[in-house]
C-alpha cells in the first residue's frame, strides 16, 4: 500500500486525533507526521489511543453498518434498496466492479484499523515497564491491538481473498509494521495470511492470559478464542475450530437464550449471547437502523438493505422457526420483499450494536467441525432454543444433508449480521446458490489500490 492508506492513517493517529476524543469517529486527516515512538510516552497515552482504535472498528464503512450489511446484500438474503444507487445495485446483482465506492471505502477502513493498531504496537515497544502494574497495562494494550489487527486482516481476507483455498496466491497484503509513504506491501498467499492472523491471535492470547474480564465491548480471552474458532473453521482446520469453540462454550460467561427471550438480543445491550459486541449511542451512532429499517412506515427507497423474498420463502419452509418474527414481510411499502427488524429500535437513538460474535456461532462452528455423528447435539441446541424441533440422526443421513442443515441454521440465525456471503464462499456454494462463477466468491481489489501499488497488489481472477 502507498500513501492512500498507510501514510494517511498514520498521520491521523500520530497527530493526536486518536487521543482528542475517545468517542469521535477518526476521519480527520492531519498534515503532520511524527514517529509513533515519539508520540507514546506512557501507558495513559497508549490506553487513550487504544480507545480510539476501537472507534476505528465502528465507522460507517466497517462495523458501523456497511461491512456486515453489504455481505448480506451480496447474497440471497438481501436486495438493494435506495434510489437506484449503481454501486449498491452491483451488490444486489452479485456483480461488484473494481470501481465500486463501497468496496473502496471498506478496504480503506479496514486497513485504517490495521495502521492504527500498528502504530500502537510500535509505541508500546518504546515504553519500558518500571513496575508490575505498568507491565500488565502494556501487555493488555498490545494484546488488544494484536487481536484487533488480526480481526481486520481476517475481514479483509474473507472480503478480498480466496479464503476458502489455502493453496491460493490470492491472499491480502499483511501489514504488521508502521508504513512510510513510499513503502508498498504486496499480496501474501492465503496460507501466509492465515498464519499471520493466527499468530497475532495466539500472541494476544498469551498477553491477555491473566485477564479475567468478560466485557463483550473489549477484547478479552473469550473473544480471542472465539475469533480463533472462526478463523480455523474458515481455514478448514476443524479440530482446532472445535477446540476453540469448546473453550468459549465452557467459559461459562455466555449462554443461549431460549425461544421466549432470544429476541431481546436485539433490544438490549450485552445480552447473555454476546461475546463481542460493539456499542453505539446517540453521540456515537451506528447506521444499522437508518440502512435497514428507518421508521415504521418507511418507503423501500429509504432503506438500503432490504430482505429478499427468497429469505421469506426460506422461512416459510420452517414454520416453527421463531426467527421469522425478526423479519417484516407485511409492510406494503416493501412487498414482495421485506426488512429485518433486528435494528428497528427507536430510530432517534441510532444506538444499535454491532453483533460481531455471539455464542450461537460457537455452537454452530462446533457442530460443523465435529460432523454429524457428534455435532448434531450442538445443532439441535440452537434449533430448540429458536422454536424448532430437534433433528434425529435419520433426518441427516449423510454428510451433504447435514452440511445443508448447518447452512440453513446459519442463515436463519445470522441473516443481516454479515455471515451469509462468506459462508457461501467458504463452503463452495456460491455458484449453486447465487448462480455466479467462483470468481464472485470474493470482491475485487479496488482499482485505486492496484494503481497506487503499481500492480504489486494484483487483481483477483475474473475481474
Amino acid at each position: 500500500m502507498k500513501r492512500s492508506i498507510y501514510n494517511l492513517t498514520l498521520c491521523i493517529i500520530i497527530a493526536c486525533s486518536l487521543l482528542i476524543s475517545s468517542c469521535a469517529k477518526l476521519n480527520q486527516v492531519s498534515p503532520t507526521s511524527v514517529p509513533a515512538s515519539a508520540m507514546f510516552k506512557d501507558t495513559n497515552s497508549l490506553n487513550e489511543a487504544l480507545t480510539g482504535l476501537y472507534s476505528t472498528l465502528e465507522v460507517e464503512n466497517y462495523y458501523g453498518a456497511f461491512f456486515p450489511m453489504l455481505a448480506d446484500l451480496n447474497s440471497d438474503n438481501g436486495i438493494a434498496g435506495g434510489y437506484n444507487n449503481t454501486s449498491l445495485n452491483e451488490f444486489g446483482a452479485y456483480n461488484v466492479t473494481t470501481s465500486n465506492i463501497f468496496i473502496q471505502n471498506q478496504y480503506v477502513a479496514q486497513y485504517y484499523t490495521i495502521a492504527n493498531a500498528n502504530a500502537i504496537i510500535a509505541g508500546e515497544a518504546g515504553i519500558t515497564a518500571t513496575d508490575t502494574l505498568t507491565l500488565q497495562s502494556l501487555q493488555s494494550v498490545k494484546g488488544q491491538a494484536l487481536a484487533i489487527r488480526a480481526l481486520a486482516h481476517f475481514d479483509l481476507l474473507r472480503s478480498f481473498g480466496y479464503h476458502w483455498d489455502t493453496t491460493s496466491v490470492n491472499g491480502i497484503p499483511v501489514v504488521t509494521t508502521v508504513q512510510t509513504a513510499d513503502q508498498i506491501v504486496a499480496r501474501n498467499t492465503v496460507a501466509d495470511t492465515y498464519a499471520a492472523i493466527i499468530n497475532d491471535l495466539q500472541n494476544a492470547a498469551t498477553l491477555l492470559s491473566n485477564d479475567a474480564s468478560r466485557n463483550a465491548n473489549y477484547i478479552n480471552p473469550a473473544i480471542i478464542n472465539a475469533l480463533l474458532a472462526r478463523v480455523y473453521l474458515y481455514k478448514k482446520d476443524y479440530a482446532n475450530a472445535a477446540n476453540y469453540a469448546t473453550l468459549v462454550i465452557n467459559d461459562g460467561s455466555f449462554s443461549l437464550m431460549d425461544q421466549n427471550s432470544f429476541p431481546s438480543i436485539y433490544t438490549s445491550k450485552l445480552s447473555k449471547e454476546s461475546i463481542f459486541e460493539l456499542p453505539f449511542s446517540e453521540q456515537n451512532p451506528s447506521f444499522f437502523n437508518a440502512t435497514t429499517y428507518a421508521r415504521p412506515d418507511a418507503a423501500s427507497t429509504e432503506v438500503l438493505f432490504i430482505a429478499s423474498q427468497t429469505l421469506q420463502t426460506f422461512f416459510q419452509a420452517r414454520p416453527a422457526d421463531l426467527r421469522i418474527n425478526l423479519l417484516d414481510f407485511s409492510s406494503p411499502n416493501f412487498q414482495p420483499n421485506g426488512r429485518t427488524l433486528k435494528y428497528s429500535s427507536d430510530p432517534s437513538q441510532k444506538d444499535n450494536s454491532a453483533y460481531v460474535i455471539r455464542i450461537a456461532e460457537m455452537y454452530l462452528i462446533r457442530a460443523e467441525a465435529l460432523g454429524r455423528s457428534v455435532g448434531l447435539a450442538d445443532l439441535n441446541l440452537v434449533r430448540t432454543n429458536r422454536g424448532m424441533v430437534a433433528l434425529a440422526p435419520g433426518d441427516v443421513p449423510d454428510d451433504p444433508t447435514y452440511a445443508q442443515a448447518i447452512a440453513d441454521e446459519n442463515q436463519a440465525e445470522f441473516n443481516f449480521e454479515g455471515h451469509r456471503y462468506f459462508d457461501l464462499a467458504r463452503t463452495g456454494q456460491i455458484t449453486n446458490v447465487l448462480g455466479v462463477p467462483i470468481a464472485n466468491a470474493c470482491f475485487p481489489i479496488p482499482q485505486q489500490q492496484i494503481a497506487a501499488t503499481h500492480g504489486a497488489v494484483f487483481q483477483n481472477p475474473g475481474y
